[in-house]
């Protein structure tokens, strides 16, 4: 139906991210660049951050089959093991490190997660399953997880670790996304000095320190893995987002209605945003529900009719309104708009809403459709 100051589309709308599995692996090569020799262990927690590994997803199988990846890195115990389920490789075929460690989730035998352990209660507890390989952390300035060189060198004594099961140390920068800080070169150092006095004692072990940022500031660290996530994905780890690689998640939503208002009118709850002249609204279809956050009201931007448009008024659950008045091109029900991707950086967008990046990604709705290309 169509009226005079009215378009709209009956269609159900959906938005949608589509994944470019091409521009990952390019990512991946960059970052290996960076790694030398180091093998480079994606992190896939948190659902890959936010553009899926949780079902037998192009994801998982397009890092193992075209990179030969066999390291990856989630958080929690049961993420690990529904990761191996889910994408159908036993733990003869990849070793997925669990990050936050073990506090006495079942064991799947032949899908089994290897816990990154952070304490010496984490290590007993490990061990009075059954032990096995694992990974311990060490803490270098967070003050998150991590234990500390003294209580990592009495594992053996304190929990009664195999020395030779300890096949990872990791360790974490606390300033990773600020490449001038000067904490960065201490915690190198640190990592460095604590490296040489583990090997020893745990003669099986690999050594992490680098997670995005401390890969892209190339640290003089001698370690054997490395630990990207959001660069891998398009991301910027210092915000800036003419330092990220290229964008790999392009989250879009239909146009739903169009309609023209007159100077005075408002739009969305609480009427926020004023017409102060003559001008076309467009409302898509995507919300906070779907990742698209309230604090982007009056501040955001999408790219539609072939320029950005301002968010006009308060982001709804399922909807917002934009002001497509100067937009160049016609706009018209089923349209989409970009609402981070190509055009409309996802560290940018984070900027205007006064978060991060990482958080924009991971916030991406379950009601929205995913598409893999390559």
């Amino acid at each position: 139906m169509v009226s005079r100051r009215r378009a709209f589309v009956t269609a159900s709308p959906l938005a949608r991210l589509t994944v470019d599995l091409a521009a990952m692996g390019r990512n991946f090569d960059a970052l290996q660049s960076h790694a030398g020799d180091a093998e480079v262990a994606p992190v896939l927690k948190a659902d890959a951050y936010g553009i899926g590994s949780q079902v037998r997803t192009p994801v998982t199988d397009y890092l193992y089959t075209h990179k030969n990846v066999r390291t990856i890195f989630v958080a929690t115990f049961a993420e690990a093991t529904s990761l191996m389920l889910t994408s159908g490789r036993s733990g003869q075929e990849i070793t997925v490190y669990a990050l936050n460690g073990y506090a006495g989730e079942p064991r799947r035998a032949e899908w089994e997660a290897t816990p990154v352990l952070s304490s010496p209660a984490q290590a007993r507890a490990w061990q009075e399953s059954g032990g096995g390989p694992c990974g311990i952390a060490l803490d270098i300035g967070m003050n998150r997880l991590g234990m500390s060189i003294d209580e990592a060198l009495a594992l053996p004594a304190s929990a009664g670790l195999d020395p030779h099961s300890i096949t990872l140390v990791v360790m974490h920068l606390s300033h990773a996304g600020e490449p001038a800080a000067k904490e960065n070169a201490a915690q190198a150092e640190l990592f460095a000095k604590w490296s040489g006095a583990l090997e020893a004692a745990y003669p099986q072990a690999r050594f992490s320190l680098s997670n995005s940022g401390g890969l892209m500031m190339d640290l003089p660290a001698a370690q054997q893995v490395v630990r990207p996530g959001y660069a891998l994905y398009g991301g910027a780890p210092d915000g800036n987002p003419d330092h990220a690689l290229e964008s790999v998640a392009s989250f879009t939503a239909p146009v739903i209605m169009t309609r023209e208002v007159t100077p005075g009118e408002t739009a969305g709850y609480g009427g926020t945003w004023t017409a102060k002249r003559p001008s076309r609204l467009a409302t898509i279809g995507a919300g906070y529900a779907d990742g698209y956050m309230r604090a982007l009201s009056n501040k955001g931007v999408v790219w539609l009719g072939g320029a950005e448009c301002p968010v006009a008024g308060i982001v709804s659950m399922d909807l917002v309104t934009i002001d497509i008045t100067d937009a160049p091109a016609p706009i018209s029900p089923g349209d989409r708009a970009e609402l981070f991707g190509e055009h409309i950086k996802l560290d940018r967008l984070a900027g205007l809403a006064d978060t991060i990046g990482y958080e924009l990604l991971t916030a991406v709705g379950n009601r929205v459709e995913r598409v893999y290309t390559m």
